[in-house]
């Protein structure tokens, strides 16, 4: 499901404070003679673009009732020019640095730019592989379990931030917790006022008996 987290200019804020970039294979998390990834990456952000993004994952009524996130990690930017690509991959569930104690539920891509073409987000789910094209502004949550990627580039530049949240209910209850955040979408839509605030009860009530 894809959410628009950021407006115009701060998705502007966030490219114009973009740090110095380094080649992507230098992270690359394995080294078998594969070519996992060809893009570029900067962990350098500042302190107020973290912020930003924090506080408005935070803030956002999907988040917050279906993943109910305990911490989040707003960890790069990474850029795909033409040919650009990340071959599929698991992401760790720990935190870096590795002696840290703090475990990850979630990825997340949010996108900064929608002028290029390719660069579909690709995720291996239960039910197969789903493409994606996220665009300015737009969030993709994940399962950190999920095998996902990205899909060459083939026109234009694909810039994003990449992060990990760690979530308060297990998946199976945030399973649980979107098809009611869906129900209350349906209800709002169609101006049920008594359904919709009983779905919203059933939804707050769960959410906050679940927690870890």
């Amino acid at each position: 499901m894809l959410l628009q987290l950021l407006q115009e200019n701060e998705v502007q804020y966030c490219l114009d404070n973009w740090g110095a970039k380094e080649d992507g294979t230098k992270t690359q998390p394995r080294n078998d003679g594969e070519k996992l990834k060809q893009n570029t990456e900067s962990p350098d952000m500042t302190p107020e673009v973290r912020q930003l993004i924090t506080t408005r994952l935070y803030n956002n009524v999907y988040v917050d009732s279906v993943i109910c996130p305990n911490k989040v990690s707003v960890n790069f930017y990474n850029e795909y020019e033409k040919d650009g690509f990340y071959n599929k991959h698991i992401d760790s569930f720990r935190a870096a640095p590795k002696n840290s104690n703090v475990y990850f539920d979630y990825g997340f891509s949010l996108g900064l730019t929608d002028d290029y073409e390719g660069g579909e987000f690709v995720l291996e789910n239960e039910i197969g592989e789903v493409s994606y094209t996220v665009g300015k502004g737009q969030l993709l949550v994940f399962p950190i379990i999920y095998a996902h990627g990205v899909k060459p580039v083939t026109k234009g530049t694909r810039k994003a931030i990449i992060g990990w949240m760690s979530s308060n209910v297990s998946y199976e209850q945030s399973y649980i917790l979107k098809k009611l955040f869906e129900i209350n979408t349906k209800f709002v839509k169609e101006k049920d006022e008594s359904m919709a605030l009983k779905s919203t009860l059933v939804q707050n009530y769960l959410a906050k008996h679940w927690g870890k």
